[in-house]
């Protein structure tokens, strides 16, 4: 029985670790970008007086689809700027 080295592709390994590292930096632009929505949800959700609460209902569901869909547009933008700046692939 012959005993060969096994040998382990560097390529391979830097392959994956890029990957991994363009998955954190996804993850930390998604969590950059979500926390701003969550400072507004976090005004939102204090006990305080403002005109907004006044009117009703459909003023506030805009708000927050505004706040959603500002999120994902972000995370997006992020996403595509990280792309073109050749950080991620």
């Amino acid at each position: 029985m012959s005993m060969t080295p096994r040998t382990t592709s560097t390529s391979s390994l830097g392959d994956k670790q890029n990957h991994l590292l363009q998955m954190g930096v996804m993850l930390t632009t998604a969590t950059l970008v979500v926390s701003g929505f969550v400072v507004v949800a976090g005004i939102f959700g204090m006990n305080i007086k403002i005109d907004l609460y006044k009117k009703g209902m459909p003023q506030f569901f805009w708000t927050v689809g505004g706040g959603i869909t500002g999120t994902i547009f972000l995370y997006v933008f992020a996403i595509a700027w990280c792309k073109h700046k050749r950080l991620l692939e």
